[in-house]
């Protein structure tokens, strides 16, 4: 091994080292690859996140955390705003950007099919702001799920 610190090689993680130990989502599954829990990481987290069919999260937001995701397979709608009224929808090989504190949701536009993205966010904790009083305005999930215990 070569005497350059840890902190400054390059790093693979392969993908069955992925790690689901992080706050899940109802039909939304996250496997990360690098956040606060390894020393690699100092200003971005990334994970992989599987989008069962027909699921959809509830209203939140990231905090001071810009979010990008990459859509790997699958089709993603998106919803934003305060009253989530804005939709867009991303297909594979389509990048998405969510800025910090935009409130929004992410819906599996397939009831048949899984979606999967590749996220990068600006931080390396694992933030999260549900807000269950915009439920009223959620897209209904096409399929309920729960999280595994």
């Amino acid at each position: 091994m070569s005497d350059i610190p840890l902190s400054k090689q390059v790093r693979v993680v392969h993908r069955e080292a992925l790690d689901r130990n992080t706050t899940q989502t109802p039909g939304l599954i996250r496997e990360v690859a690098f956040d606060a829990r390894n020393p690699d990481a100092a200003h971005l987290s990334a994970f992989l996140s599987t989008v069962k069919p027909g699921a959809a999260t509830g209203a939140h937001h990231h905090g001071e955390q810009e979010t990008v995701l990459y859509v790997i397979s699958g089709t993603a709608r998106y919803r934003w705003g305060d009253r989530l009224e804005n939709v867009a929808e991303a297909g594979r090989g389509d990048f998405v950007f969510v800025p910090a504190h935009v409130i929004h949701q992410e819906i599996n536009a397939s009831a048949e099919y899984e979606t999967v993205w590749a996220v990068v966010r600006s931080g390396v904790d694992p933030i999260v702001v549900n807000l269950p009083e915009l439920d009223k305005y959620i897209e209904a999930p096409a399929v309920e799920y729960t999280v595994p215990e």
